[in-house]
């Protein structure tokens, strides 16, 4: 008899629930949120307490279908929270389409959120699906969502409100039932929006069901070593990295003293630069410290225009470097200094001598460029 019903439980023929006593089904549970967690982990890198408490937010956000508002600042991964979301939820299998409502104009992404009928304005020779009648099933992130006008304000929470979508053009009464999770996210103050004016305080409190933040990264910076040892890993695997690549302890202090205002993606940019530049072996201070002076994201007060003689040695090392890895073709770190020279000078030539300007086409400060061109025409002699 004990055979023959582990026969049938073994084929699926009986419920589950008949044969697994009641005190076994919290190790199941555990077992699923451990499983998950472990997909976290591979994804958000981070240690720290408040990256622990935004895993177990997501955990929490993906185990319901409440719309969720995602702010932070720029460059700290709200996207990769909400496919996080979606990919650990039961709509994994179904689209997640994303989109940056400060990207388009209001036609535009009224038409691309809503879709549109034929006929429905030039140019319009058939009917459109929008993203939210397409992510049936699945999830529509809305990055940036906070830069929609007040109309397209007024759009969303009636969508959000009736789970209806009109396509622009629409006459009939006949609207699509929305299916699709919704997640938003910004970089604004909301209630500091809805207190100035600037944002519906009605699809403020629609949104903000489920509210995660995504950290800075100078609020996280004990993990700044697990995120650099990650984003070499990720140069050598895409074989950017010719040769095996570290910081000392010194290139990370200065790291970790950095206010990154970019967060990730600042990061990100700084360590494919340094991998480029230093070529191989150890990333040292003085490398950090001459990559974030040239690119104008220095403090200027822990910089003084004097440099020490050490400091102005190991920057002719760092030159040298650079041209090694960058332009074969100069063969003086004197001919690098006159080509740098004249590419600053034009550029500010070109803008009729803004100098302000021309830092902004560089991309550095105003300071550190008219530092740059001082100090680089006191060692060419004029």
């Amino acid at each position: 008899m004990a055979a023959s019903s582990k026969s049938s439980f073994d084929s699926g023929q009986l419920g589950v629930s008949r044969f697994v006593p009641l005190k076994t089904l919290p190790h199941r549970h555990i077992e699923s949120r451990d499983h998950r967690l472990e997909e976290l982990d591979a994804r958000l890198i981070g240690e720290s307490q408040v990256m622990q408490a935004l895993k177990k937010s997501i955990l929490t956000a993906a185990s319901c279908t409440s719309t969720v508002l995602i702010t932070g600042e720029s460059g700290t991964g709200k996207e990769l929270i909400a496919r996080s979301i979606h990919d650990l939820s039961p709509r994994q299998g179904a689209p997640f389409l994303a989109i940056n409502c400060g990207a388009l104009t209001e036609s535009l992404l009224e038409s691309e959120l809503f879709g549109h009928v034929k006929g429905a304005f030039t140019g319009a020779s058939a009917y459109k699906k929008g993203m939210f009648e397409s992510a049936g099933g699945g999830t529509i992130f809305l990055d940036e969502f906070a830069e929609m006008s007040s109309a397209m304000q007024v759009r969303l929470l009636r969508v959000l409100q009736e789970r209806r979508v009109r396509p622009v053009g629409l006459t009939d009464s006949k609207e699509i039932e929305l299916d699709a999770r919704v997640v938003v996210a910004t970089n604004r103050d909301l209630r500091r929006e809805v207190a100035e004016g600037n944002f519906r305080q009605d699809l403020y409190y629609r949104v903000n069901v489920l509210p995660i933040r995504s950290p800075a990264l100078r609020d996280r910076i004990e993990d700044l070593p697990l995120l650099v040892n990650m984003l070499l890993r990720r140069l050598s695997n895409g074989s950017q990295l010719k040769c095996p690549l570290r910081f000392d302890s010194e290139a990370l202090k200065l790291l970790g003293g950095h206010s990154w205002p970019g967060n990730i993606r600042e990061l990100e940019n700084i360590i494919e630069r340094l991998a480029l530049t230093v070529g191989e072996g150890i990333i040292s201070g003085p490398d950090v410290r001459d990559d974030l002076e040239l690119n104008g994201l220095a403090d200027s007060r822990s910089h003084p225009e004097v440099e020490s003689a050490e400091q102005d040695a190991h920057r002719e090392v760092t030159i040298s470097r650079r041209l090694k890895c960058l332009n074969r073709n100069v063969e003086s770190v004197d001919q690098y200094k006159r080509q740098e020279l004249e590419l600053y000078l034009r550029h500010v030539s070109q803008v009729g001598g803004n100098l302000a300007e021309a830092a902004r086409q560089l991309d550095i400060k105003r300071t550190t460029l008219h530092m740059r061109i001082k100090r680089l025409r006191r060692k060419a002699g004029y």
